[in-house]
């Protein structure tokens, strides 16, 4: 769980990309983009920076999002995927190759906290909940499209989101991490521009109840959705 002083920061952080002057939050996103790029893993400078670049773009694929059926939905029930509402030991307990079992063990092989990501504060109830859902279908994305969660995986996949979403924030980091790392990993930007295409070949996943497909094999669900996935 993060600390008081890290909670702290995060809240102010979202103080200034709410309501702050253009110049706050131009420094703001500079700032947490320069600290991203430093440190891919740190996920709350993926959210500030989501926040100061995405005033415009979020309103946009908050209408998308609840013009769907599926998605008032989603935004009526607000289903979470963490240990408070998803039964992980259920999942572990199901077939392998269907999704739910494949995301447990994406989950498990790389030891990440399912808990992680939680509503951002100072944010109104609706919008709150969508960008704590998009943070917390990340590592389902990453299993349905077979995407590895290292540093050229995790730049394909802010490609793939920017496709689906729109949001400025995944195309920052899909663009200055291609630049930031294509020494250490030279396909990296050729991986991010299949990732674009195959997000705007998918399904329109921001909407998809992933909850409803646990139990469904990982092939059959892809293909639900017209994901193509990466083979490693």
């Amino acid at each position: 769980m993060p600390s008081s002083q890290e909670q702290a920061a995060e809240l102010d952080g979202a103080r200034i990309a709410l309501s702050g002057t253009t110049l706050e939050r131009a420094r703001l996103a500079a700032r947490s983009l320069y600290n991203l790029l430093r440190n891919p893993g740190d996920t709350r400078q993926v959210f500030l920076l989501g926040l100061a670049t995405s005033r415009r773009a979020f309103p946009e694929l908050l209408a998308r999002i609840c013009i769907e059926e599926e998605g008032a939905r989603l935004i009526h029930e607000q289903p979470a995927i963490d240990s408070r509402s998803v039964d992980y030991a259920a999942l572990r307990r199901l077939e392998d190759g269907t999704l739910g079992r494949e995301y447990v063990r994406f989950i498990d092989d790389h030891n990440l906290d399912p808990d992680l990501f939680q509503r951002p504060p100072g944010i109104p109830e609706i919008p709150g909940y969508v960008s704590q859902r998009l943070r917390q279908v990340h590592d389902v994305w990453h299993v349905l499209t077979g995407i590895r969660p290292d540093v050229p995986g995790e730049v394909a996949l802010q490609a793939f989101t920017y496709a689906q979403t729109g949001a400025p924030l995944s195309l920052l980091i899909a663009l200055f991490g291609s630049l930031r790392f294509s020494l250490a990993h030279p396909g990296i930007a050729g991986g991010a521009i299949a990732g674009y295409r195959r997000g705007k070949r998918a399904a329109f996943l921001p909407v998809v109840r992933v909850e409803d497909l646990w139990a469904i094999p990982l092939t059959e669900v892809r293909a639900r959705l017209r994901i193509v996935a990466e083979t490693n």
